[in-house]
């Protein structure tokens, strides 16, 4: 996995595919819990749940997660599982 960290933006570059890094991303979006936003620009195809889970969290606790989507499979997903608006999901 391939993941650029500028501030408050998280550039993923590459398919989150182990458990490694998962736990990686895990980590850098806890780190960024006192953030009051956070930008992920997504050039993957997938996105794990544990991942979206953490994301809910995060805004839950009222961080504004905004999420820039280049796959049009994963934009599909997340507009299916309606966090489009809550995630203000753009798709690039």
């Amino acid at each position: 996995m391939k993941i650029e960290i500028n501030g408050n933006e998280i550039n993923i570059n590459s398919p989150v595919v182990t458990i490694s890094d998962v736990e990686k991303l895990l980590q850098i979006l806890t780190s960024k819990e006192n953030e009051p936003q956070i930008i992920l620009n997504i050039k993957s195809f997938s996105l794990p749940s544990s991942i979206i889970g953490e994301l809910l969290r995060l805004h839950d606790k009222g961080v504004a997660i905004m999420i820039n989507v280049y796959d049009n499979t994963l934009y599909e997903l997340l507009d299916a599982l309606k966090l489009t608006q809550k995630f203000k999901i753009r798709k690039i």
